[in-house]
């Protein structure tokens, strides 16, 4: 089983394989110039910060309950 902790020491690229393949992914919103996807994973979430104009994923960030 993935933890959030585990996931959060793989690089960038593993991260998002990771995310689209085994993820569900549960909303979208836009933030400026990035297109945000909030997925499900095991048992914790994730965003993934797209940018348009670039075309690449600059941030994935592992989300805590709080936020």
């Amino acid at each position: 089983m993935l933890t959030a902790e585990n996931f959060k020491k793989l690089p960038l690229e593993e991260q998002v394989t990771t995310l689209l393949g085994q993820g569900q992914e549960l909303l979208e919103r836009i933030y400026i110039y990035y297109v945000v996807k909030l997925y499900f994973l095991e048992d914790f979430y994730v965003e993934i910060w797209y940018q348009q104009t670039t075309n690449r994923i600059d941030k994935v960030i592992v989300v805590q309950l709080d936020d």
